[in-house]
């Protein structure tokens, strides 16, 4: 079993996970980080959640967004600004 640590980044700021989890492979410390920022982007405030899946040893195992976040956040459009399209 490996330890792998779930670094979390959100406006700006990194918060660096100094404990961790143990797991057998890598792909279920990926499947529990997605879990982790699913569940994470639900709060506003953590909209924008990144979060990193890194080995003990330091080596970048995934980089997760939430399935459910959109790819961009909708712009609002200046007043008396027209659409080109």
């Amino acid at each position: 079993m490996r330890r792998y640590l779930f670094n979390i980044h959100t406006a700006g700021v990194v918060s660096r996970d100094e404990v961790g989890r143990k797991y057998s492979s890598d792909g279920a410390a990926v499947a529990y980080g997605q879990r982790v920022v699913d569940e994470l982007t639900k709060d506003e405030e953590y909209y924008d959640a990144i979060l990193d899946v890194v080995t003990a040893s330091g080596r970048l195992v995934a980089r997760l967004i939430s399935r459910n976040a959109p790819l961009m956040r909708p712009v609002s459009r200046p007043a008396g600004q027209v659409s080109l399209h």
